[in-house]
């Protein structure tokens, strides 16, 4: 699908919870060329469990130290440059593995995006620690928008 449209655009700026919901409900997943390591459906469920994870609490931590210091500076410098560059293939320490239909997978994630706009408390990301919702909505788009960067729509 070369010269198909990404899903993604990292030229338009920063990456909004609103606009991220909106690009994702324009998906048709199976119109989408999708390479990466995982397939299409398991990185979206993992976008929605990270999500889900700031919302009810993730299931392992890490250390408090590190959260506060190496996790933390991480998190400063990936907000500082508007995206973040991570292993797309390394799960969240604790994330059940799912995989299956893509578009069950992308709702998934639209639910749990929308629940994130309406929420009021979160708990403390597992590596960054303590982030303000501001913050919390950078990292969740940023890491929508290093998983799906070579998402492309259209055919």
């Amino acid at each position: 699908m070369t010269g198909a449209p990404h899903l993604i655009l990292k030229s338009e700026g920063p990456l909004s919870i609103p606009a991220l919901i909106d690009r994702l409900t324009g998906l048709e997943p199976n119109r989408a060329s999708y390479t990466a390591p995982w397939s299409l459906a398991r990185t979206l469920h993992h976008l929605a469990q990270g999500v889900e994870f700031s919302l009810a609490g993730y299931p392992e931590l890490k250390p408090s130290l590190f959260r506060a210091t190496v996790g933390r500076a991480a998190f400063h410098v990936f907000h500082a440059k508007g995206a973040m560059r991570h292993a797309t293939d390394d799960p969240i320490p604790g994330e059940a593995v799912e995989d299956g239909a893509p578009a069950a997978a992308r709702d998934r994630l639209i639910t749990a995006l929308t629940a994130f706009e309406a929420a009021e408390a979160l708990h403390p990301h597992f590596a960054y620690g303590t982030l303000t919702k501001s913050q919390y909505a950078a990292a969740h788009a940023m890491h929508a928008a290093d998983h799906l960067q070579d998402c492309r729509i259209g055919g």
